[in-house]
């Protein structure tokens, strides 16, 4: 059973338990905090941009490269495609017009379970908007109760780190790991094989965006023995 969890050291945790939500509380900031249960976990805090542009985002835990933000570094979550996707489908319903995407995968925590974060950004005035932040908690609740249909799941290499090419796949398809054109360049083949391996679900097909030829075919060698499509886009 999924379980929903904040942190009353984020803002949106704050709303969230003013709301009257009896959610799992985590003992640290969401980047950095330790979990010993086995159920997937949904955790629903603020999302931080230099922008302050309004944006409700769905993404996982993990660290590409050696730089972290919580977690271990070159290490990956354990993705979810078919939940997230659920999730990131019902807030694409909440009528609120501003922006709705997956992120690429970023920062911690490292950890065995699934780990899928919702977030509201990325500004004070919207983290502690009771309205909106229920719309969000709502949202995240029916898509844990709601069955997803997933034509197949896929992992995304490339683009930005709104991640909208891959976000208008998950209409038929469902979304586990992207990394993004920041980091694609850079990664070692144990990265490139967590993106696949680290996930609840079997991964069906690998989709680039603006990937250079180089990179691609690196990529798909170091994933050649794992039975995958590859897309690009």
């Amino acid at each position: 059973m999924t379980k929903i969890a904040i942190s009353l050291k984020d803002q949106v945790g704050l709303t969230v338990k003013r709301l009257g939500y009896a959610f799992e509380e985590l003992d640290g900031d969401v980047i950095d905090f330790t979990y010993t249960g086995s159920e997937p976990l949904v955790v629903i805090c603020r999302h931080e941009s230099s922008s302050r542009k309004p944006s409700l985002t769905v993404h996982y835990p993990g660290n590409p490269l050696d730089s972290t933000m919580g977690g271990r570094p070159r290490t990956l979550g354990i993705s979810f495609p078919s939940l997230a996707t659920s999730i990131y489908r019902q807030i694409l319903k909440i009528d609120v017009n501003i922006d709705k995407v997956f992120e690429a995968t970023h920062h911690g925590p490292t950890l065995e379970t699934p780990i899928i974060f919702a977030e509201l950004g990325s500004s004070q005035e919207l983290w502690s908007n009771e309205s909106l932040v229920k719309k969000l908690v709502d949202a995240v609740m029916r898509g844990i109760d709601s069955p997803t249909q997933c034509k197949d799941n896929f992992i995304g290499f490339g683009g930005p780190h709104y991640a909208y090419t891959f976000s208008s796949m998950t209409t038929e398809s469902c979304l586990g790991h992207i990394v993004s054109k920041h980091y694609v360049k850079s990664l070692d083949e144990s990265v490139i094989r967590q993106t696949v391996l680290n996930s609840k679900e079997k991964i069906h097909k690998v989709v680039f965006n603006d990937v250079n030829k180089n990179t691609l075919a690196r990529i798909k060698n170091s994933l050649s023995d794992l039975d995958l499509l590859f897309e690009s886009v």
